[in-house]
């Protein structure tokens, strides 16, 4: 390098580091700061039923009102699209459900498309069987025409407890895992008795709240309650809307067929477990009637409502947030039909009715 050049290069270093101290040096690297956005899309699937109590598949954007604390939402986005869908087929297959294993059959199948659908719409089924533990029967297929064949093979009595929470936690992780599918959801079929989890009910529930998957039960015949068998002066209440208590009486004149503490449970464990979730609990009140329901809940899960908006918060949830210690980012949501005059006899029990939110 020459001396000419050695001095002008020195001049130049000189003027950038003056420019860079200087005090409109620094204005201009101000003027622009960085933006921060805090946006959260919440998403929230919904199933509508009509009053015939079937499926409502041609709602549009319009005729749902949908609230967040209390403030009515703008529905930015609005799907209706059936789209394929990851299914856990969750059987119990315990003691206790070995006179109902042929229903059991028959409702899972019950699930699967009809043969001229299966290709077109790519849903995929994982199988899982309870009984003293939870085991993967069939790992996630595309496969339905094999599913046919092979379910009635899998899905056979075990003669074992109930570790249906552990089944429960088990089918979640598996969607959550490997489900290709954005859609997913679990059709549990048991009578919802527990007696040999790892996992409680308070555990389950808690996993079941953030994993994400819509939960339905399907109560594996009639609800457990005998008005023939005991006086009503003996269905005595622990508390305002409690269960009857109902002793454990054989019935039959068979030792195995009887109805205990654990399934007494059942219907309360299925209601809690499900309804955290966005799901619910169907009770069959035959057991040929088994199939049927779960078929509708298939369809009812290929065809639900997909509504989403970024939260408007209202005057007051800033307090709420300041108040209520652990709960402070809990929000709940309500979706309603409108105008309700309408849609008379219509329900739309199936959602998520509460989110947290990162605030």
């Amino acid at each position: 390098m020459t001396v000419r050049q050695r001095a002008a290069f020195i001049s130049i270093f000189c003027l950038l580091v003056c420019m860079k101290s200087s005090p409109s040096a620094h204005a201009q690297a101000n003027s622009h700061p960085p933006i921060a956005v805090k946006v959260q899309l919440v998403t929230v699937p919904v199933i509508v039923f009509d009053e015939k109590g079937a499926v409502a598949t041609s709602l549009k954007k319009s005729d749902f009102r949908l609230l967040d604390d209390g403030v009515v939402q703008q529905i930015l986005y609005f799907d209706t699209v059936r789209t394929p869908v990851s299914f856990v087929i969750l059987a119990d297959l315990s003691s206790s459900m070995t006179r109902k294993i042929p229903f059991v059959q028959e409702a899972a199948l019950s699930l699967l498309d009809p043969l001229d659908q299966q290709v077109e719409n790519h849903d995929e089924f994982s199988v899982l069987g309870i009984g003293s533990r939870a085991r993967r029967l069939v790992p996630f297929t595309h496969d339905q025409q094999d599913l046919h064949q092979r379910l009635p093979l899998v899905l056979t009595a075990t003669g074992e407890s109930t570790a249906l929470f552990d089944g429960i936690y088990l089918g979640a992780s598996t969607v959550r895992q490997e489900a290709a599918n954005q859609r997913r959801a679990m059709v549990i079929i048991s009578d919802g008795g527990d007696n040999h989890s790892r996992f409680n009910i308070r555990e389950t529930r808690e996993f079941l709240e953030e994993a994400g998957v819509p939960v339905f039960a399907v109560m594996a015949g009639p609800s457990f309650e005998l008005p023939n068998i005991l006086p009503k002066t003996e269905k005595k209440r622990t508390g305002p809307g409690a269960p009857p208590q109902i002793p454990n009486l054989p019935i039959g004149g068979t030792d195995a067929d009887y109805i205990g503490p654990a399934e007494r449970r059942g219907p309360h464990n299925l209601s809690v477990l499900s309804e955290v979730t966005g799901g619910g609990v169907f009770t069959a009140a035959h057991e040929e009637d088994l199939p049927r329901i779960v078929r509708t809940i298939g369809l009812a899960v290929r065809y639900q409502y997909v509504l989403s908006y970024v939260p408007i918060r209202g005057k007051g949830t800033a307090d709420k947030q300041t108040n209520k210690g652990e709960e402070e980012n809990r929000h709940n949501i309500r979706v309603e039909l409108y105008p309700k005059d309408n849609f008379k006899g219509y329900s739309t029990p199936y959602y998520k009715h509460a989110y947290r939110s990162a605030e």
